[in-house]
C-alpha cells in the first residue's frame, strides 16, 4: 500500500493508528471510469474525509464515542498512469484482498459504484467467505443489475450483477429506477429482494416489513450505500440524481434496524459511493461523512453492548 498520505485527511480528524491495530480501515477510492451522466465522483473521497473533520465524535443517539475506536485512514488508491477501468478494478481487487488480511472493518469511500464488486471479491477471498454466505444490503436509487451498460460489464450500472451471479443475496432499499430486464433478472435469480422507495413512503406495512427483514438478517453482511438513495436535497451532487428518495430519519431508521437492533449481524465491509462535491455547498460530502459516522456508531455500540452482557 502506498505511504503517500499527502492531501488526505484522517477520518474524523483522529490520529491514524497502524493498520494492524485498527478497528476501522478507511480506504479512499477516487475512481470514475464509467460515469454516464454527471461527473466528479473522483473528488468524493477527499471531500468526504475533509467533511468528517467537522463531525462530533460522540453520537448522542446511542451514547457512543467514535474516538473510542482506532482508525487507519489509508492513502488514496488512485488510478495509475495508463490504467483502464479493467486494470484499475483488478488492482483494486488485490488491494482489497491485502487490506482485509487485517482484522479491522473495511470502509471504502468512492468514487463510483463500480468499485463495489472488486472490493467485495477481495474481501471474501481474504476472509474465506463464500458468496453464498454473504448478504449485500444495497441502499441505492438504481437496481444496478444490468448485464452491461454502454458496452461495459464493469459499469457502475452493473455493480450488483456480478455479486448475485456469484451467489450473494442482495437486499435493495430505496430503488426507484430499474429496467424491466433488471426486474426480471432479480425475480429469476431468487436472490434479490427489492424495497422500492415509493412503496416504502406510501405503505407503513411495507416499511415495517423492511425493518423486520433488516433486523433478522443472519451472518455476513456487506453494506453498500450509493448516496443517490437519498432525496435529492441531501445529495444534489451525485452522478445520476433521482427524485423521490429516502428522507434522513427514514434512512437512519433502516440502518438502525440492521446495525443496532440486529443481534446477529456480522458486518464485514461497508462502502459509500457516488458523492460529488459542488462549488458553494458542503451538503454532499457532509451527508456522506455523517452517514458513515452513524453506521459505525450503530454497529460498534451494539457490539460493545453485547460484550458487556
Amino acid at each position: 500500500m502506498s505511504n503517500d498520505l499527502r492531501g488526505t485527511k484522517p477520518f474524523l480528524g483522529l490520529d491514524r493508528s497502524p493498520i494492524t491495530e485498527a478497528d476501522v480501515i478507511i480506504l479512499p477510492l477516487p475512481f470514475e471510469g464509467t460515469v454516464s451522466y454527471g461527473h466528479g465522483t473522483a473528488a468524493g473521497p477527499n471531500a468526504v474525509l475533509r467533511a468528517s473533520q467537522e463531525i462530533e465524535v460522540w453520537d448522542e443517539e446511542v451514547d457512543f464515542s467514535l474516538d473510542s475506536l482506532k482508525y487507519h485512514t489509508a492513502a488514496l488508491f488512485s488510478p495509475a498512469e495508463g490504467d483502464t477501468t479493467g486494470t484499475y478494478l483488478v488492482r483494486l481487487f488485490g488491494q482489497s484482498k491485502m487490506v482485509t488480511e487485517h482484522p479491522g472493518l473495511l470502509v471504502s469511500i468512492g468514487g463510483e459504484h463500480s468499485i463495489t464488486p472488486p472490493v467485495v471479491r477481495g474481501l471474501c477471498e481474504s476472509k474465506k467467505i463464500p458468496f453464498s454466505d454473504l448478504t449485500v444490503v444495497q441502499f441505492d436509487a438504481h437496481a444496478d443489475l444490468r448485464s452491461e451498460y454502454e458496452g461495459m460489464k464493469q459499469s457502475h450500472a452493473c455493480a450488483m450483477r456480478p455479486l448475485v451471479e456469484n451467489g450473494a443475496r442482495v437486499v435493495g432499499v430505496g430503488i426507484r429506477s430499474v429496467q424491466q430486464d433488471e426486474l426480471r433478472y432479480a425475480e429469476e435469480s431468487r436472490r434479490v429482494q427489492t424495497y422500492g422507495a415509493q412503496r416504502l413512503a406510501d405503505d407503513p406495512d411495507r416499511e415495517r416489513e423492511l425493518c423486520s427483514t433488516l433486523g433478522n438478517l443472519r451472518g455476513n453482511i456487506y453494506l453498500t450505500i450509493d448516496v443517490d438513495v437519498l432525496e435529492v436535497h441531501l445529495c444534489p451532487g451525485t452522478g445520476t440524481p433521482q427524485p423521490g428518495g429516502l428522507a434522513w430519519w427514514q434512512m437512519l431508521r433502516y440502518l438502525r434496524a440492521l446495525l443496532h437492533q440486529n443481534d446477529h449481524c456480522k458486518l464485514v465491509g461497508v462502502d459509500i459511493v457516488e458523492t460529488v462535491p459542488m462549488l458553494g455547498t458542503q451538503v454532499n460530502e457532509f451527508v456522506s461523512a455523517r452517514l458513515l459516522s452513524k453506521v459505525l456508531a450503530y454497529y460498534f455500540s451494539a457490539k460493545r453492548a453485547e460484550k458487556s452482557e
